[in-house]
């Protein structure tokens, strides 16, 4: 087990020991910085935070750019109550966001983004430091006002204006080594041996390795790196009385711990404003543009040499690749020989993988705000997206051939290409470009109506928007033979012989129509009402009679600190209760939903019956559709409070929230538990989501001011269940191994993605102990035994039992940070836990793999050695014994500033910093990472540590200048 694990509450009370500084400030040196005057994008509009009656998180700029990262999400985990932010150190890859818990089996899973007012696919091209801010609507009744596609959150990105005065620049850089945070110890070759003959003696074999081995490879280290991160920002910013501009400049740079791994992305940002009219008229322009360019290599690498013999060489002494042949007569690792395992050389594979990707992203919109009459504002905004994919994919087939047995050599190919000039393993290699060119556009026109009387305000938007979304094309091709150098890369350049294949395609648009509304009331700052309707329509769904559907909301808020008993109160200076209830809409769905013939294999009768006398029942035909979908509906009511006491030192919220969808797809069968039956998508289950989440903050200052500091925490707390499904459900399956075995089963009354397999109950000692008690065919000593959970004598899917889920039920931050002068300092840290990771490194391991330093000094070793590790000679069948406990805190950062304020001429200020990124995590997981990303699919590999990258830990040194 991990060494460095240590238990929450010795952490905490680690972390919060900065409590006793509290003496140090009093009342009245107290400045105090109230976030009730703050101001909140909240879609089509804007509210000062203590006005809110809904479920709204919050950050600045400041915070987003802190913990340099990738893109902005990335360095926002921990710092937004009731949103789950599941990170990734692999070069460009985007983290996953869940807010408020997991609604969809199959449905899209992200939030919607909004970026200045328009919708976009997410916001991995977007430079962080050019953000203002990020404003998450967790709730249906602030979502709402987004319907069809706000069901899993909305994030509202609001990026940077230039603001009246002198003109501002800025240079940003910094620059940092990258490390694995969690390497995995591995049995060496002296291990390993022992451990393969221990394996080779109980399958009855006679011939053994040798313990004295030519090679010991630590394949990690062989295969990895120090990644290096870099980057580079300069920024231009000012404005007069009727012009302001923002010019903005990044280029990033990442090369990952795999050897030829590297991420590359510029992007170059204009936002202006213009002031016309008498500043009647209002114009916003933003144009951005991004290019990235990745080299991609293969992740499974990572598998493979967690994997992989340590007796194998990366190279044989004669400089071929090595591979796992062994001599039977010596013992000895060598060739040509038989092979101690079926995995290949993972650095091999490495080296031979040549796939770049690159993105070209264009992103422009106008917004005119024209001032109708006193309190009415006309606002029209249109805007667009332009992408562009370009892949190319070059295998060197030669190269590969050979390097896959050492005693082939290119004669031989040479001979092979020649006999067979038409098949495509015996090319050269092969050239493979994929180009995908998408755009968007939207247009949106509303009125904006404030007015005050008295003590009642009224402010109410009411619109229409229009959005088209397509793929102008999608250019794929194939080519042999092609020239070896990449300058020379090119589909005109391959042979006739293979042949070449070239195919596009085209894609009818989506097209989007809404309209809506929200009207907020508020009396005498202390009775809040807030209702909003939204109408959707969209061609995803034209198959359906009705493709229209309404999405309402309404919410409320009594702010008690404005009520004559609590005016002037020293220690309640702000107190709100808020509540909601809302619609909300995930079409992010599988389109493609066709059912297959009904009828025996190979048959070409499609009709069958029930049964004896039955009337004879046409089938389907093949390929037929099975059912129209439409989207999913979620409901969500949610209550919380808003707080801030002693003086604004301490503010903070709570939430209670209950989400179902109600309409959830899943495949189902069209006749439950017929032999031929093919599943096909239908609206067939309900998933709830309860949950609670809280966040609170401590700042404050000293007497002498020269001295401030501020703790924080959030805590949220998620409970995830299917509660109903259609009777035709049939039990939906996944979380695949790679061996014929599944891990999940989808099953009213568990979470999604609940892990389903056999319960272990200890190891098998003998032969006559597995004669007399009921066992899974095939099972020898050493091998784990399984409960017979009903009772029948049979070890079969039956006996399968639930064991809880991958997805967290609670996470948690927290926050230290202070500033002496010029000196600043900030600790942060993020946990998550009540759920069970996979290790699926350990479970498929057989047949001459290596395996963990653990798993060899706990392995059982003949009769009584141990009742609780498996052998040498075991099975690979899915089992809790490889079920571990996803719980971690993790420091995310740790940053140390000097700010050289007004020290030196021509500067306004000069800031230099130290970072450690993720330098230490405490768990009791043994793989590389409890972390684990994926695609975020409940029934895919979410939850299995199969070929994930591991986390990371980094080091930066990094500078900020201001003219």
């Amino acid at each position: 087990m991990r060494k460095n694990y240590v238990k929450l509450p010795l952490l905490i009370a680690a972390l919060y020991f900065g409590g006793d500084l509290h003496a140090q400030s009093t009342q009245d040196t107290v400045a105090k910085e109230s976030k009730i005057e703050e101001v909140v994008v909240i879609g089509y509009g804007k509210q000062k935070r203590g006005d809110l009656t809904s479920a709204i998180s919050s950050v600045k700029s400041e915070e987003i750019t802190k913990q340099p990262a990738t893109t902005a999400m990335q360095s926002l985990q921990g710092k937004l109550s009731g949103v789950t932010i599941v990170n990734t150190d692999q070069p460009g890859a985007t983290p996953s966001v869940i807010v408020r818990g997991l609604g969809t089996a199959l449905g899209g899973r992200d939030p919607l983004y909004v970026v200045d007012g328009m919708i976009v696919p997410n916001i991995t091209n977007i430079n962080p430091r050019d953000i203002e801010s990020i404003d998450v609507l967790k709730d249906a009744a602030s979502s709402a006002i987004y319907g069809v596609r706000a069901a899993n959150g909305v994030v509202i990105v609001t990026t940077k204006t230039g603001k009246r005065g002198k003109t501002k620049v800025t240079y940003d850089t910094y620059y940092g080594f990258k490390s694995i945070l969690n390497k995995v110890e591995m049995a060496d070759a002296s291990q390993y041996t022992q451990y393969f003959n221990e394996e080779r003696k109980a399958l009855g074999k006679t011939t053994f390795l040798s313990p004295n081995q030519p090679y010991n490879t630590n394949w990690l280290d062989e295969l990895t790196r120090t990644g290096i991160v870099q980057d580079n920002n300069v920024t231009l910013s000012g404005g007069g009385e009727n012009v302001n501009y923002f010019l903005g400049v990044d280029h990033f740079t990442e090369d990952g711990i795999l050897p030829g791994q590297d991420y590359r992305r510029t992007t170059i940002r204009n936002n202006n404003t213009y002031k016309l009219f008498n500043n009647k008229v209002r114009l916003t322009q933003n144009v951005s543009f991004s290019t990235t360019k990745e080299n991609i290599k293969p992740l499974g690498a990572f598998d493979t040499a967690h994997r992989q013999a340590p007796v194998v060489p990366v190279k044989f002494n004669n400089g071929k690749w090595g591979l796992p042949f062994w001599n039977e007569t010596t013992g000895l690792v060598s060739y040509p020989g038989s092979t101690l395992n079926s995995h290949g050389n993972p650095v091999s594979s490495v080296y031979y993988t040549n796939e770049t990707a690159r993105t070209n992203t264009l992103q422009a919109f106008l917004q005119a705000d024209i001032d109708i009459t006193k309190g009415l504002v006309f606002t029209s905004r249109a805007g667009t997206t332009k992408y562009w994919y370009n892949k190319e994919t070059f295998v060197p087939k030669k190269d590969l051939w050979l390097a896959a047995d050492p005693t082939r050599t290119a004669a031989q190919f040479a001979a092979l290409k020649e006999a067979n000039p038409s098949n495509t393993s015996y090319a050269n290699n092969s050239y493979a470009l994929q180009r995908i060119d998408t755009f968007r556009w939207q247009w949106e026109n509303y009125f904006t109506y404030d007015k005050k009387f008295g003590n009642h305000s009224l402010t109410a938007v009411a619109g229409m928007s229009a959005e088209e979304v397509g793929v102008g094309g999608v250019m794929s091709g194939l080519a042999y033979n092609v020239p070896d150098k990449k300058q020379y890369w090119s589909l005109d350049r391959g042979s006739a012989v293979p042949q070449k294949e070239i195919g596009q395609s085209y894609y009818t648009p989506l097209r989007y129509a809404s309209y809506f509304g929200r009207i907020q009331y508020d009396y005498d700052k202390r009775y809040y009402v807030s209702g909003i309707i939204r109408r959707d329509g969209t061609s995803r769904f034209k198959e359906q009679e009705l493709y229209w559907d309404t999405f309402p909301s309404v919410s409320a808020g009594w702010n008690i600190s404005n009520e004559d008993f609590l005016k002037g109160n020293s220690t309640i200076n702000f107190l709100k209760l808020r509540g909601g209830w809302g619609t909300l809409g995930n079409e992010n769905i599988p389109l493609v939903n066709i059912s297959s013939t009904i009828s025996g294999p190979g048959s070409t009768n499609y009709n069958y019956v029930f049964g004896p006398g039955q009337d004879l029942i046409f089938g389907a035909y093949y390929s037929s559709p099975a059912k129209a979908l439409g989207w999913e509906i979620t409901k969500e009511w949610s209550v919380g409070t808003d707080f801030e006491l002693l003086d604004s030192r301490l503010t903070g919220s709570f939430d209670y929230y209950q989400k179902k969808n109600t309409n959830a797809i899943l495949q189902i069968s069209p006749i439950k538990s017929s032999p031929y039956e093919d599943a096909f998508y239908d609206h067939a289950a309900v998933v709830m989501n309860k949950g609670w989440e809280t966040s609170l903050r401590w700042k404050d200052f000293s007497r002498s001011r020269d001295f401030s500091y501020e703790i924080g925490a959030t805590f949220n707390n998620n409970n995830n269940e299917v509660t109903d499904v259609k009777p035709a459900y049939g039990g939906m399956t996944g979380g695949s191994l790679g061996n014929g075995r599944i891990t999940k089963r989808l099953e009213v009354g568990q979470a999604l993605g609940s892990w389903w397999m056999y319960e272990v109950d200890g190891v098998w000692q003998n032969q006559a102990e597995i004669n007399s008690n009921t066992h899974l065919s095939g099972a020898k000593p050493g091998f784990l035994k399984y409960k017979d959970q009903n009772g029948d004598g049979v070890i079969d899917d039956r006996d399968k039992v639930f064991f809880g889920s991958y997805i967290p039920t609670y996470n948690y931050s927290l926050h230290l940070g202070f500033t002496y002068k010029n000196v600043d300092f900030s600790v942060d840290g993020y946990g998550a836990g009540g759920n069970k990771i996979y290790n699926g490194l350990n479970s498929t391991r057989l047949g001459g793999e290596n395996i963990s330093q653990y798993m060899f000094n706990n392995r059982w070793t003949g009769e009584g050695s141990t009742n609780s590790n498996p052998g040498a000679n075991r099975d690979v069948e899915a089992s809790n014994y490889y079920l571990e406990d996803g719980d971690y805190f993790r420091i995310n950062n740790i940053t140390l500033g000097y700010n050289f304020r007004d020290k030196i001429e021509g500067l306004r200020n000069l800031r230099v910093y130290v970072t450690a990124q993720n330098p230490f995590i405490f768990t009791k997981y043994e793989g590389y990472t409890p972390e684990l990303n994926s695609n975020g699919d409940p029934y895919g590999t979410t939850g299995v540590e199969l070929s994930a990258y591991p986390n990371l830990r980094s080091f930066i040194l990094g500078v900020n200048v201001e003219f």
